[in-house]
């Protein structure tokens, strides 16, 4: 099947290329700290994304909130410090390779991690946490903001409240544990029945590996009509940080080629990802 549009190209992942050259990206932090310690390697691995033909790229703020930075070790004062400090400079790391009409998307993840939906620290926290993201993120110039890796019915919900009173595109992206159920287990039609309650100017699929994804997206489009997207990780198995182990190219190339089949708005990598299967990717659209 020929697409009947332009398919917009996300870029791929930060945090396994981040690991690629060198820097350490252990939890909770995750890549947060190469912001402040590697802001040179940041700004490379999004000029290759860059080179290699995103259309949009995202910043390295998926860890940069003051939870994680006290999940680490430190006092409150300092892990404000910390996240918005390193936000900024991820930002600016952003902002000094984009060009043309390249978009930059605010990354916010899920407030613990992502994989663990029921690790959800509450309510007041998330505000508190996303509050506070989104008010620098805004400051900081981002053109979109992304939640991305969302999996908890309760968060999403609480982002998608506090994400409203901005005046930016918002765009959610969701983590399922199968193909009818976000990560808490929640049916994939409640989610739909909420978020049609608030503006979402994009939704996607992220971080399942690509049989996953595959399977969600046949459910995903019963259900909305929107504008959509999706990056799948490449890794073999689900909710694991083994991303050096990947699919090869062959079941790359089908899966990918599968995907752009049901013609989404945008389309991108996650994690175990590089520049290189970006160029890929492009390869797969142009045909």
């Amino acid at each position: 099947m020929i697409p009947l549009k332009k398919i917009l190209i996300m870029d791929g992942a930060m945090g396994t290329e981040l690991q690629k050259r060198g820097v350490e990206v252990s939890l909770p932090l995750w890549s947060a700290n190469a912001n402040i310690e590697f802001p040179e390697i940041v700004k490379d691995i999004h000029k290759d994304y860059v080179d290699a033909g995103s259309d949009v790229i995202t910043t390295n703020t998926f860890r940069s909130t003051f939870w994680t930075y006290r999940k680490a070790g430190y006092s409150d004062r300092i892990s404000r410090e910390l996240a918005k400090k390193g936000l900024y400079a991820a930002v600016n790391c952003a902002q000094d390779v984009v060009k043309n009409s390249i978009k930059i998307l605010g990354s916010i993840t899920s407030v613990d991690d992502c994989y663990l939906p029921q690790n959800f620290p509450g309510k007041s926290i998330a505000e508190d946490t996303y509050g506070y993201a989104l008010e620098w993120l805004s400051d900081a110039g981002v053109d979109i903001f992304l939640f991305e890796t969302m999996g908890n019915i309760i968060e999403i919900k609480c982002a998608l409240d506090i994400a409203q009173s901005y005046d930016k595109p918002l765009w959610l992206s969701i983590i399922m544990k199968d193909k009818n159920h976000l990560l808490d287990d929640t049916h994939i039609e409640k989610l739909f029945q909420i978020i049609k309650e608030y503006r979402v100017d994009y939704l996607l699929s992220n971080c399942n590996q690509i049989d996953t994804t595959i399977s969600v997206l046949k459910s995903f489009l019963r259900f909305w009509d929107g504008n959509w997207g999706v990056y799948p990780n490449l890794g073999n198995v689900d909710y694991k940080n083994e991303y050096f182990a990947i699919i090869d190219k062959s079941k790359f190339h089908n899966a990918l080629t599968s995907i752009v089949s049901l013609n989404p708005d945008i389309i991108g990598l996650c994690c175990g990802s590089s520049p290189g299967h970006l160029v890929r990717l492009k390869k797969i659209l142009k045909t």
